[in-house]
């Protein structure tokens, strides 16, 4: 996302409402850690209290000092500080230890607590649970263990089947009713009929759940967007509070949509394929 956006986005969205937090994730935010840098100091400048992000931490790679290396992560992370971030997740587990090695997070929560950023955590993906038996979650109890003796406090999560997930772990995950409205993980609370957080995309699309789109901020006013939001107005919105997933079937844009319910392990896994569909 260029950082004009980003500003901008900011600006409307603090107009807007009382933002509480803002998050920068990606990909990987510290491939650019300048444009990351810009945008967290327009955050904080506009008193948005909770500033965070989530990293692989492979910017970690190395740790040195400062003074001895001006591209290490303690310098990073200074700049991080000085720019307003306040919190830290920190993605360790079986699926990113692949890619990344572990010294590199290590050393990148070492180098925040270093500069006073008490907010870090880990950012944990299991398929099951952390103590379950699969080998992958297995794999991500060891690391945890490993990282132990940093004690961080880790958020673990289940991992939605939704893209490779589907393809890589689908033996992993158990089926469950494709029908009603939608309910549970992601979609708590009132997220659509009155969502209290959005994700923009750097196409300026504007989501309120898994790339479920209310507009485009670069073709209307994000603070438009925000205000005048109404779950009635937008047909796929209202059919999944009204009826959830399956309701989309009924659209006349899916006509041609060949349900298979074996195929689907959960109402998210079928939401995402037909909405990918409708968009073709």
């Amino acid at each position: 996302m260029e950082v004009n956006d980003a500003h901008n986005y900011l600006a409307e969205a603090t107009a807007a409402s009382n933002i509480e937090s803002f998050m920068v994730f990606g990909g990987e935010p510290m491939l650019y850690p300048k444009r990351a840098i810009a945008t967290f100091k327009e955050a904080h400048k506009l008193g948005i209290p909770k500033i965070e992000m989530i990293t692989n931490g492979v910017w970690g790679r190395n740790r040195g000092t400062a003074e001895k290396n001006r591209g290490t992560a303690e310098k990073l992370a200074a700049k991080l500080k000085m720019a307003g971030l306040n919190k830290v997740n920190i993605s360790v587990d079986a699926f990113h230890v692949r890619h990344i090695p572990l010294e590199y997070p290590q050393n990148a929560a070492l180098a925040l607590l270093k500069v006073c950023i008490e907010n870090v955590k880990w950012n944990v993906a299991v398929i099951e649970s952390i103590n379950a038996e699969n080998e992958y979650d297995k794999k991500t109890n060891r690391i945890l263990k490993k990282l132990e003796p940093l004690g961080i406090d880790a958020n673990i999560f289940k991992i939605e089947p939704v893209g490779r997930a589907v393809e890589n772990l689908r033996r992993y995950f158990q089926p469950t009713s494709l029908y009603g409205p939608c309910e549970g993980e992601p979609l708590t609370g009132t997220m659509l009929t009155n969502p209290e957080s959005i994700c923009i995309e750097p196409s300026g699309t504007v989501n309120v759940c898994w790339s479920l789109s209310i507009a485009n901020a670069r073709q209307k006013p994000l603070s438009q967007i925000i205000s005048k939001y109404d779950w009635r107005q937008n047909p796929i919105i209202k059919t999944l509070v009204e009826e959830g997933p399956t309701g989309l079937l009924k659209l006349p844009e899916a006509r041609n949509y060949k349900l298979q319910e074996n195929h689907y392990i959960n109402k998210c896994h079928l939401c995402i394929e037909i909405r990918n569909a409708l968009k073709h």
